[in-house]
């Protein structure tokens, strides 16, 4: 799922939450970063990927219309439907864009699929971070000064995920290949190594850290981008 938290008049947050099992420790790590977002005085916005229509993937019934149905380009009607102020979207997907327009940070809370983010979640990406909105036709990124964090959860350990590169490869992917690409800065993200393997100390152990890290929000360091490591300006292709 994605927060949307605003600190009243003055902040706000958004948060996506891609997970079905409530009683998970992602799910817990949703509700504390809820709960102690809210206590600080911060407006949040959940949206429950599971509860939505984010199952689909984008395609025509995206579109009340379509420019040219009778071959559908998905990012040609996106930039039709941007530059109408979003009419011409189906419901949910406005919605979101609502969302990510009212917001100043995006929290990402899912289960690590892949050395990336769950299938449900990448429909979110495909379908709201869309052309025209999020970015433009030449890479240009629109969606700054917002920053986005991830905070995810694994079945391996730390030194696994480390050793061969899934660690390093989702950070990436995600923070440069969806945050950065479209203008927000990354944050240093949050993992929950084992989160099904571990015992109830070390589970409460990462709610503690999830708490602290959402009362020092506003303080949270930058991911360390690697430069010279698959991240390259489109203006350079």
């Amino acid at each position: 799922f994605f927060f949307s938290s605003r600190r009243r008049h003055t902040r706000q947050r958004s948060v996506s939450w891609a997970r079905r099992c409530v009683q998970e420790t992602g799910s817990a790590i949703k509700n504390v970063a809820y709960e102690t977002l809210t206590k600080q005085g911060h407006e949040v916005k959940v949206t429950d990927l599971y509860k939505m229509k984010m199952v689909l993937p984008l395609d025509k019934t995206d579109f009340l219309t379509l420019a040219k149905p009778d071959h559908f380009k998905p990012q040609a009607e996106q930039v039709v439907c941007n530059a109408k102020d979003f009419e011409g979207y189906a419901e949910e997907v406005k919605v979101e864009h609502e969302k990510v327009k009212w917001c100043d940070i995006i929290l990402m809370i899912f289960p690590l699929y892949w050395w990336s983010v769950p299938g449900i979640m990448k429909n979110w990406v495909d379908r709201i971070l869309s052309m025209g909105f999020a970015y433009g036709k030449k890479g240009e990124a629109t969606l700054a000064p917002r920053r986005g964090m991830i905070l995810y959860t694994t079945g391996g350990p730390k030194a696994f995920h480390t050793s061969i590169g899934m660690e390093a490869c989702a950070w990436k992917l995600i923070n440069h290949g969806i945050f950065k690409f479209c203008g927000m800065t990354p944050l240093e993200p949050f993992v929950a190594y084992q989160a099904a393997w571990i015992d109830e100390a070390a589970r409460k152990k990462y709610l503690e850290d999830v708490r602290v890290i959402m009362e020092n929000l506003g303080k949270r360091e930058e991911a360390k981008l690697d430069q010279h490591d698959y991240w390259i300006s489109i203006s350079e292709i």
